[in-house]
């Protein structure tokens, strides 16, 4: 007896009936110990399922489903040609159908080769152990067999859930394997979408679609959770599941938003607000690498939500209830943002001040809008922030404003952009001479001779209006 198959079921039978322990087994094969104790302490940790019994009435039903099911399938999928040979008409079956009949087979005849029980431990394997080739298989099996819209839905999600639990586990167990597990999360949400589109009836599509949304709203949570609890080393595998989640959660709420905008845009607002929740943990904790990477989905989020704006209104539902939601969200958007900067360094601020300035903005076109379509708007007008950060907001707009490129000098002191360059006449500035003063400068007449719009003299070429400066050269 040199099969591994062989060995490892005389193994489970000693220790079973106690003839023998683990210890002893592995020590009666130790040129097979790494390949057998695995197996073992899974085969042994397994409980034997209880026995089901299906009634006749359940039998029958699932017979006469399966059979209505087959016959569907085959005149759908088969396309044939008669063609003539000595009188007799043959038929040319659809390489495809073929192709998947066999598949099934195949996959059926093997779970049953390696039996239930086989089939029943390959369920905690993990990518690159022997067994989870049996779980892929039970799985696909699986698919076969389901025929409703939504369940195929659920089925995927429930796989995407199972990839994110490998990569839990494979992160401790076997890093190298990771990207595996997510590269399979990948293909299950796709194939969820790609089967949400294929709903039979709008009703139905409309459903599955909010199903895989909030399903993938939900795994960007998980995600959280488990980055939380793994080593940093596997991180980048975590994160790429993130960008993943978020690119077809993105891709599923459009298609949503196509049907109903309204309740793609409730939820995206959950979801923008669970990133926001995740920066003001985060900036708690100091990291403010994290706070960034959450700004950053929120940001995609946000810009994301204008999307919705313009297919609301491409697809004639109209924009108000959209701007609706979307103006009484930034209250409280602003005032997590308002807090998580009151807590992180000047570096992480300035990232956080552009990102209340664009939510400003796009609130106020979300308000002007409705102001237009004669929506009340009173409730949506004020917005909460600290005086601190509206203040530093107004300077910075400020500077950004009054900066000139090339100027060479930082605005924001009190003095004109520019207004601290060396006049032509070699004049220190702030001597109360220099261009502008009432001096002339040595290039001669022109702007900046105290002569300006607002003199009653048109400028001259580029003389800012009103200031009785001119240009800096």
């Amino acid at each position: 007896m040199n099969k591994i198959e062989d060995i490892l079921a005389l193994c489970i039978k000693d220790i079973k009936s106690g003839r023998s322990t683990l210890a002893d087994c592995l020590d009666r094969y130790p040129s097979l110990r790494q390949d057998l104790e695995p197996l073992l302490k899974i085969a042994l940790s397994i409980t034997e399922p209880p026995p089901i019994k299906p009634a006749n009435s359940f039998r029958v039903q699932a017979k006469v489903q399966l059979m209505e099911h087959i016959h569907a399938e085959r005149s759908r999928r088969k396309s044939w040609r008669s063609f003539s040979v000595a009188g007799i008409n043959k038929q040319i079956w659809n390489v495809d159908w073929l192709k998947t009949v066999t598949l099934i087979v195949a996959i059926v005849v093997a779970v049953s080769a390696l039996g239930t029980v086989t089939a029943y431990a390959s369920q905690d394997s993990l990518p690159g152990e022997i067994l989870y080739p049996v779980k892929i298989g039970t799985e696909q099996i699986r698919r076969a067999l389901t025929t409703d819209d939504i369940s195929k839905v659920e089925l995927e999600l429930t796989f995407a859930g199972i990839r994110l639990q490998e990569i839990e586990a494979l992160a401790i167990k076997a890093p190298n394997n990771v990207m595996m597990a997510v590269n399979g999360y990948e293909t299950n949400i796709e194939m969820a979408i790609k089967k949400a589109e294929q709903a039979r009836d709008s009703s139905s599509s409309t459903r599955v679609l909010e199903m895989v949304s909030l399903g993938i709203s939900q795994h960007l949570s998980m995600l959280d959770s488990i980055e939380e609890g793994i080593p940093e080393a596997v991180k980048e595998a975590s994160k790429r599941a993130k960008e993943i989640s978020i690119r077809d959660y993105v891709k599923a709420l459009r298609l949503l938003a196509q049907r109903d905008p309204t309740r793609a845009t409730e939820m995206n607002i959950d979801t923008m607000r669970g990133r926001l929740n995740r920066a003001s943990t985060k900036a708690d904790k100091g990291d403010s690498i994290e706070v960034g990477e959450a700004l950053r989905q929120f940001e995609e989020l946000r810009k994301f939500g204008e999307e919705i704006v313009e297919i609301s209104e491409m697809w004639g539902y109209g924009t108000s209830g959209v701007d609706e939601l979307n103006a009484r969200a930034t209250s409280a958007q602003l005032e997590v943002l308002g807090s998580i900067y009151m807590k992180v360094s000047e570096d992480t601020k300035r990232g956080i001040e552009e990102a209340i300035t664009v939510l400003i903005d796009g609130h106020r076109q979300a308000v002007k809008r409705l102001q237009e379509k004669g929506v009340p708007t009173e409730l949506y007008e004020e917005l909460p922030l600290p005086n601190e950060i509206l203040e530093k907001l107004k300077e910075n707009i400020s500077k950004q404003e009054h900066s000139e490129p090339g100027s060479g000098e930082e605005p924001g002191n009190g003095e004109e952009p520019g207004s601290g360059e060396e006049p032509s006449n070699g004049e220190e500035p702030g001597n109360g001479e220099g261009p502008g003063s009432g001096e002339e400068p040595d290039s001669g007449e022109g702007p900046g001779n105290g002569e300006g719009p607002g003199s009653g003299e048109e400028p001259d070429s580029g003389g800012e209006p009103g200031s009785g400066k001119g240009p800096v050269n």
